[in-house]
């Protein structure tokens, strides 16, 4: 015996039994039955833990209804298992949409519980849920324009890119709350056409409140909103400077328009009777021809339409034309003075022209206007000069000076008696007393209109800054 106790084997079963008797000693409880041992589970209340749908055809149904939202749990497990669930986040419960279809259901709940833990009761034990269908409908878009534009200019029909229609998805029972989608955009101070402008779209009901659960698609598009400048229709006039080289005329002269539209602001273009931006240089001219000038926009003008004139024009050999018996008109006579042309004694005068055969063939006495300027000259005998005007492209020949004699007399001095040779002018002198001089000085500043044909290339008597009486 003795030999079997001390072998190591035998001492460790010893030990085993000792610890196996120690432990029933300690968890026997003698308050109860010897048969039974001391429990470790207990039960708890969960109460508030979320319904959770899954499942559903977001796509075709949207969830209008889910009541109750929350249910009331019982739940038993050891202590150990609720101390590790220690939040109501923990316990799961769903409620299956996979099947539902538009309208009101009844369906069950389902829990799932956290490792460990037993479901004793899930009050309620069933949820009611209302499913509407979702649609899409087809919407124009309707843009709202904030701010003013630059000064005079307007705003044009807003354009939508790639379409001004757009398709909107809501439930059913939504749909008829959409009044119109649309967005903002400002042109506050803007000048140019406002290009690729993105705006994120809305859906809006009749009073103006965005409709935030409408998927709009596109959501957003790019815009384009001209900003139109106000315009005038003016005639254009060009201009000339210099002359053609000696011996050379200008046979015919055309350009491709007559007229061009400005841009800008209105109380500039109000200033603008008509268009003089081009003027030709006709010493640089040797030959016939063509050309295509830009047109530059005048001050205040933003832009013009169109662009770029073209002239076409031929250049032959010049001729001359005598002009014969051409009367004389008198201006600038100061008040209370008359005058007579006393040489040529008949008051007509001769003139040689100069220009292309066809254009001298049409040429006619009423087309030339001989102009004498008595501005400033008091009593006496007179000689002067005068001023030819002429259509465009027909000049007075060189070195062929026109003057004449004139008598001015002081109507004051003496009062002619009557029957007496000097109580009349001499037809010479037709147009030179006081109201003929004053008609004479209210024609531009004291110079007369051209004649017809000039006035028919918009010389004197309208706005121009080119009038004939300065062509060549």
């Amino acid at each position: 015996m003795d030999k079997w106790l001390s072998h190591p084997t035998a001492i460790k079963v010893i030990s085993l039994m000792i610890g196996i008797l120690m432990w029933a000693v300690v968890h026997f409880d003698s308050e109860k039955t010897p048969n039974t041992v001391a429990t470790l589970t207990e039960t708890q209340e969960i109460d508030a833990v979320q319904v959770k749908p899954i499942g559903m055809d977001d796509k075709n149904y949207a969830l209008r209804l889910l009541d109750p939202g929350a249910v009331h749990l019982t739940v038993r497990g050891s202590r150990s298992d609720f101390l590790i669930a220690s939040t109501s986040n923990d316990y799961e419960v769903t409620v299956d949409l996979s099947q539902a279809l538009e309208g009101r259901r009844v369906l069950p709940v389902k829990v799932n519980l956290p490792r460990g833990l037993e479901l004793i009761d899930v009050s309620p034990s069933s949820v009611t849920v209302v499913l509407e269908r979702i649609v899409t409908k087809e919407y124009e878009v309707s843009l709202k324009i904030d701010g003013t534009p630059g000064k005079g200019y307007k705003i044009g029909q807003p354009v939508v890119k790639p379409n001004n229609r757009v398709h909107v998805t809501l439930p059913k029972d939504q749909m008829t709350l959409v009044d119109s989608v649309g967005g903002t955009i400002s042109v506050e101070g803007e000048e140019e056409t406002v290009n690729d402008k993105k705006v994120k779209l809305v859906a809006y009901d009749k009073d103006g409140n965005e409709l935030t659960d409408a998927i709009i698609s596109p959501s957003v598009v790019e815009v384009e909103i001209p900003i139109t400048k106000p315009f005038k229709k003016l005639p254009l006039q060009v201009g000339f400077t210099g002359s053609l080289p000696d011996g050379l005329a200008m046979s015919s002269f055309s350009q491709s328009i007559d007229q061009i539209t400005v841009y800008g602001p209105k109380d500039v273009l109000d200033k603008y009777d008509y268009y003089d931006g081009i003027t030709i240089d006709l010493s640089k001219l040797k030959e016939s021809g063509t050309m295509e000038l830009d047109i530059p926009p005048m001050e205040g003008i933003a832009n013009v339409d169109p662009q770029k004139i073209s002239f076409d024009y031929k250049i032959v050999p010049a001729e001359t034309k005598v002009m014969s018996h051409l009367p004389v008109k008198m201006i600038g006579l100061s008040e209370g003075l008359n005058a007579k042309v006393t040489l040529p004694l008949n008051g007509m005068v001769d003139a040689i022209v100069k220009g292309a055969s066809n254009v001298l063939a049409k040429l006619e006495g009423k087309d030339v206007q001989l102009i004498a300027d008595l501005t400033g000259l008091g009593p006496g005998s007179h000689e002067v000069p005068l001023e030819m005007h002429l259509p465009r492209f027909v000049e007075q020949a060189p070195n062929a000076p026109i003057t004449i004699t004139v008598e001015i007399t002081d109507s004051t001095a003496t009062i002619a008696q009557p029957g007496s040779e000097d109580s009349t002018d001499t037809p010479a002198a037709e147009g030179t007393d006081s109201e003929s001089a004053k008609n004479g000085e209210e024609v531009d500043g004291g110079k007369a209109p051209s004649g017809d044909g000039a006035a028919g290339e918009g010389a004197a008597g309208e706005k121009s800054l080119n009038s004939e009486a300065a062509a060549p």
